[in-house]
């Protein structure tokens, strides 16, 4: 039996619109829950809890514009991938009850793209955007845990353990050696922070002494170059 609530989504509107709220993750099952709770179904607010049982209000679910294409269940989806790790969806501004999935939304963590990025850098990764975007494609990074409107998620505790992974760190002088960059060990050195750069890495750490190099997960390294076009499979050191 499907479980249907009639929803006035849209900003600025009185059309309702009948979500069936099995076909919604947990989390994205909140968000919905939060907005049937009041008798307009437009609650002024939305109240999270976090882990911590710190309360505050969150608005992310009121920029659906009357024109938009986005499906109502898409729409929940990307509203829910909006709240911020660490805090789930309580319930209605006002009401003074939790919604009926909170347990189960609190329990849905799962990360998209940009969060995930986030959340690794919280946690003392040097990782960014441009590098991320070189290593998804090499199979390097950890497979999504789900895909929400073909949307790859993560659970934080599969990010947790690429970041506990062990792996060894190169200077760039031996990153410059692997790439087959040779000559000069200055020179050799500056193309390989050019290819870096080019990767999006950044440093993890330095190498001790008063000269000491900047530091490389090996591993990110041999992945990139490894996937580089033309370059073919390359075996690690």
């Amino acid at each position: 039996m499907t479980d249907i609530v009639s929803l006035a989504l849209r900003d600025g509107t009185r059309i309702y619109e009948d979500v069936d709220l099995d076909q919604l993750t947990p989390r994205a099952r909140t968000v919905a829950e939060a907005i049937a709770q009041t008798t307009l179904r437009a609650p002024v607010d939305i109240l999270m809890r976090s882990d911590r049982g710190a309360m505050r209000s969150w608005r992310g679910w009121d920029r659906y514009p009357a024109s938009s294409p986005v499906t109502p269940l898409d729409w929940l989806e990307d509203a829910a991938a909006q709240i911020p790790p660490g805090w789930h969806i309580y319930g209605g501004a006002g009401i003074g009850r939790p919604v009926p999935s909170i347990d189960a939304g609190a329990a849905d963590v799962h990360l998209r793209r940009n969060a995930v990025i986030s959340y690794m850098q919280r946690r003392g990764s040097s990782i960014n955007p441009a590098a991320w975007d070189t290593l998804r494609g090499t199979g390097h990074l950890p497979e999504p845990d789900r895909y929400v409107n073909k949307q790859p998620q993560w659970r934080a505790a599969t990010i947790d353990a690429y970041l506990n992974r062990p792996r060894e760190l190169w200077t760039v002088s031996e990153i410059a050696t692997y790439l087959g960059y040779q000559g000069d060990p200055r020179s050799a050195a500056s193309s390989a922070r050019r290819q870096l750069g080019r990767w999006g890495f950044t440093a993890e750490g330095r190498a001790p002494g008063r000269g000491g190099e900047s530091l490389y997960p090996a591993d990110q390294i041999t992945a990139a170059h490894t996937h580089r076009p033309g370059k073919g499979n390359r075996t690690p050191r």
